[in-house]
């Protein structure tokens, strides 16, 4: 791994994310990967649109990256598929091959019903972390996002971490980290 920084971030072509919030969130499963010995991590991205994430994850984390997006438009996805339809669950499943997700990014459709219903349906295959990209930007994921700490609350097997960086003077689009733990525990996974 190398470590990330602007002119890493920028040597790539850029993410289709605000720079300062990805450099953070990329740093912290930088560190992550590093704290736990997790090598070669399975990340799978939901709603990957121009696909440009792909190659920071691969870079900065040697992930086996797998993108699951509706619409292979601007850029085709491993997973062409509605990320609701059971096709496109079995279609991970298959690839994942008994390998559990360790990172799952969901930005997929806006909404809160999408959402929660990619959280419910791709989560449990997460075993380290599920962020949640636009806790800030979008009003129903960032209702989500503070529905599932309220329905979360007391549970000391989870973790809730939030980045945010204003972007360009125009926003703050915000990325919700869920970190998973074994009985509250943080313990080195391999």
């Amino acid at each position: 791994m190398i470590p990330v920084s602007d002119d890493a971030l920028r040597a790539l072509k850029g993410p289709n994310q605000i720079l300062g919030e990805w450099k953070m969130y990329m740093q912290f499963l930088q560190n992550y990967c590093k704290q736990f010995n997790i090598s070669k991590p399975v990340v799978v991205e939901i709603g990957t649109q121009y696909g440009r994430q792909k190659a920071h994850y691969e870079k900065f984390l040697d992930a086996v990256h797998i993108g699951i997006d509706i619409s292979d438009k601007y850029a085709k996805p491993d997973i062409l598929g509605d990320s609701h339809k059971p096709s496109t669950v079995n279609a991970l499943k298959k690839i994942l091959n008994g390998r559990a997700i360790n990172f799952l990014f969901l930005d997929g459709a806006h909404t809160y019903a999408d959402t929660v219903s990619d959280y419910y349906a791709y989560g449990p295959m997460a075993t380290d972390v599920v962020a949640f990209h636009d806790i800030r930007h979008e009003k129903e994921i960032g209702q989500l996002w503070a529905d599932l700490q309220t329905a979360e609350k007391g549970n000391g097997g989870l973790t809730f971490l939030s980045i945010g960086a204003w972007g360009n003077g125009w926003c703050e689009l915000g990325i919700g980290l869920i970190v998973k733990h074994n009985k509250g525990e943080l313990q080195s996974r391999t």
